[in-house]
């Protein structure tokens, strides 16, 4: 590559950044700002910093229980997730048995349906099992709808195991969980993780499934309590702002922590 092309590639790489990253200053001038100035001079940086919205939507809005709400339900959503979708993926990469591939089929076809379409029959269902406000009656849904995605993921990050290691560890005596636990799992770490970060973002941001099952305001998660920013006669820009970033930063937090195994385990079987 010649060393004008490379300055052009940066240059693309600079605005792609840039048309990215200007929602995000936006949203953070808006936060730091008073409702009285923020719509003047909107794309300076205040000084001195305000950080009133914040602690005004964390204390006096509600939004810490919103926000603990969401770390729990995603929380749960993922071990479920992770103590399911591994072992799945497994099976139906290394063993074999009748109907694996009927059955993996239709696991697939989970991956074409999407959540409104199955909302009311799930409402009705939640209805029956007396789930409806209960966070229960959004982790298991959540964890239902996310686990065919998850299986697929999983399966072929198992399908890059060789098959020599499974072998070779029965041959020692070790029992197939045994294997699984001590032999698979190590080597699936990287998938493991991108599996985790993967999940917990599906479950922080799902909005549909808690405004329908939780109606008392204590349980709900941050995407639907955010809502009561936004008044009947007004929107509080300022507050809104606040929460998003809010809601943002564990996500970001997650990402920086677990980046490495994620680009590896996203890699995992695209190359041969």
């Amino acid at each position: 590559m010649s060393k004008t092309s490379r300055h052009i590639q940066t240059l693309v790489l600079i605005l792609f950044a840039a048309y990215a990253l200007a929602p995000v200053y936006l949203v953070l001038l808006a936060s730091m700002r008073s409702e009285a100035d923020l719509f003047s001079g909107p794309l300076a940086l205040p000084w001195p910093i305000n950080i009133d919205n914040f602690l005004r939507v964390w204390r006096e809005s509600g939004f810490a229980a919103y926000f603990f709400n969401s770390l729990k339900i995603s929380a749960a959503v993922t071990v479920l997730v992770l103590l399911s979708a591994p072992l799945a993926g497994f099976a139906f990469a290394k063993m074999r048995f009748a109907g694996r591939e009927g059955l993996f089929a239709l696991f697939l076809a989970g991956l074409v349906v999407p959540a409104p379409s199955v909302i009311v029959a799930l409402y009705g269902n939640l209805q029956t099992l007396g789930l409806i406000d209960n966070q229960i009656g959004v982790i298991l849904p959540q964890a239902a709808l996310l686990m065919p995605f998850s299986v697929f993921m999983m399966r072929t990050v198992m399908q890059e195991i060789p098959d020599e290691l499974i072998e070779a560890s029965t041959m020692d005596g070790a029992t197939l969980f045994g294997t699984f636990i001590r032999i698979v799992v190590p080597i699936a770490r990287p998938g493991l993780m991108s599996l985790t970060l993967i999940v917990f973002l599906f479950s922080w941001q799902e909005y549909l499934l808690p405004l329908v099952v939780l109606q008392t305001e204590t349980l709900k998660p941050i995407t639907v309590g955010a809502a009561s920013l936004q008044g009947r006669y007004g929107v509080d820009y300022g507050g809104i702002a606040a929460a998003g970033l809010i809601a943002f930063a564990p996500i970001v937090v997650l990402f920086l922590i677990m980046q490495r195994s994620f680009v590896r385990g996203l890699s995992a079987g695209a190359v041969k």
